[in-house]
């Protein structure tokens, strides 16, 4: 009975090995340099498509006496349909975010910072296209004050970025390259997985946001009444998957490694994401501002990380 249990459990172990591996090769798979290239071509053509034709619809909103509520939807100004690209390319960008999840923490933390920062700047088109009075009579209004506030957000974010990439860097720089233990080698094979179960979960909440826009659509042809707002939380949804995907990458770190300084660190983007996932829903005009926020507060935790490394490298001297 023993030896028969002993086999079952080798047999058990084997099986789950085998699609650990599997998982893990799914990774090379789905990110393959063919597919991020056919993904980017893809993303640029859909910009294209989607730009042309919601300058159709706003020109036939335009032009028609009495258009349909489908293309009354598309807006009155041309401006408007400079936001349409930009979801296409944050789509795409949101993909390059998960493929570089397993490299490292920090570089993760970059790819989110930027998606934020390409989010609000394209929120800066859409409130263009609501300044009316800035536009056609050359009056600074209330209504136009959105459109400035995320423009010099959007700005600031950009120059965070380029911040917190530099302090990172600095940290690789004069960090010392060891040969990866095995915990470490675990540790980023388990971080592949999730990065392929990620991608798999992002297309289909892509295919879901889609359906809905499509229903929407179909009624508004067949009533003539509806909107079409229930797409707009896409990304909000990716930055809540993102914080609990962090929790569990932190939690794996331990594992690795359980230092202090470690620990807090990656404790502290997540509560970075958590505020950047509130700035997403707090709108005009606490929203940018909550942004900018978490991203300094990310750089001085890595900076202060950095300081920690250091010194505890002085006192094992």
């Amino acid at each position: 009975m023993a030896i028969q249990q002993e086999n079952i459990d080798k047999d058990q172990h084997g099986a789950l090995t085998r699609m650990w591996v599997w998982l893990d090769s799914a990774h090379d798979l789905i990110f393959s340099d063919r597919n991020k290239s056919g993904l980017k071509h893809l993303a640029i053509q859909l910009s294209i498509a989607g730009f042309i034709v919601h300058l159709l619809l706003i020109f036939l909103a335009r032009t028609l006496p009495h258009p349909p509520q489908i293309i009354a939807e598309a807006g009155g100004n041309y401006l408007a349909a400079i936001s349409t690209p930009f979801n296409f390319i944050l789509f795409y960008e949101v993909l390059t975010l998960i493929a570089a999840l397993p490299a490292s923490t920090t570089r993760s933390m970059a790819s989110q910072f930027e998606i934020v920062s390409l989010i609000f700047i394209r929120d800066v088109f859409r409130e263009i296209s609501k300044a009316n009075d800035l536009l056609t009579v050359h009056k600074l209004t209330t209504e136009s004050l959105p459109m400035f506030l995320d423009m010099w957000a959007g700005f600031l974010m950009f120059l965070l970025v380029a911040v917190f990439k530099h302090v990172a860097e600095k940290r690789e720089t004069t960090s010392v390259k060891a040969i990866p233990s095995p915990e470490t080698r675990r540790f980023i094979s388990q971080k592949r997985v999730i990065a392929a179960g990620l991608a798999v979960l992002l297309l289909a909440m892509a295919a879901y946001n889609i359906g809905i826009f499509l229903v929407g659509v179909g009624r508004m042809l067949m009533t003539g009444q509806g909107g079409l707002e229930g797409t707009t939380t896409f990304y909000n949804d990716v930055f809540t998957v993102m914080i609990f995907t962090d929790v569990l990458v932190l939690i794996l770190s331990l594992v690795i490694s359980g230092r202090y300084e470690m620990v807090f660190r990656n404790a502290a983007f997540v509560v970075s994401i958590i505020l950047i996932r509130f700035s997403l829903t707090e709108g005009y005009p606490f929203g940018a501002p909550l942004a900018i926020v978490a991203m300094l507060f990310g750089i001085l935790t890595l900076m202060v990380f950095n300081y920690h490394v250091r010194v505890n490298g002085s006192h094992s001297g």
